[in-house]
């Protein structure tokens, strides 16, 4: 039998360090979080970067295909993330 794979949480994109690679895994919301996040070219299995955090609960800089994204926090918890090694 193979070796068994430690089970790692869910991780949002908004715990997430800076500047770690990561991989999206999931986007949970309705129809319409997916749609706008979609437009904005951040799709299921795309890899990304954190490039800031505004403070206070502000929104986060990320990059994903060499275009960076402003997100709000809210958006943010609801896409989950790996980290790619």
């Amino acid at each position: 039998m193979g070796k068994a794979r430690k089970f790692d949480p869910p991780l949002t994109l908004y715990q997430a360090d800076r500047r770690s690679a990561l991989r999206i895994r999931l986007i949970s919301g309705g129809w319409g979080i997916r749609r706008f996040l979609n437009q904005m070219g951040i799709h299921a299995g795309d890899e990304v970067r954190v490039l800031s955090r505004a403070p206070f609960g502000g929104p986060l800089v990320i990059e994903s295909r060499r275009r960076r994204v402003a997100i709000s926090k809210q958006l943010a918890e609801r896409v989950r993330v790996e980290v790619i090694p």
